[in-house]
């Protein structure tokens, strides 16, 4: 994907309220299947990760680890991740 485009597609991201909230039971097959049918319907959506699916003291590595893992278990591209927020594109 290139730079360009990354950019308009976070700028589009900015807009939009998170579909999903991944909590304590981190990233299930559902939470993935979920995931998979609103990125068909929508393309472009955002995800909120709450701290309780998150190891205790997480760093941001394991938050950029975990949205990563997202993004190549749905086959889609990771846009941005800011805090515990993750903006995926398909």
């Amino acid at each position: 994907m290139q730079m360009k485009q990354k950019l308009a597609l976070r700028s589009q991201a900015k807009g939009l309220s998170a579909v999903l909230q991944v909590g304590k039971n981190g990233i299930t097959d559902g939470t993935i299947d979920l995931i998979d049918r609103e990125l068909e319907q929508k393309r472009l959506i955002k995800i909120k990760l709450l701290s309780s699916a998150l190891p205790e003291g997480a760093s941001k590595s394991d938050r950029v680890r975990m949205a990563e893992d997202l993004a190549s278990r749905t086959n889609s591209t990771l846009v941005e991740q800011v805090g515990h927020v993750i903006v995926l594109y398909k």
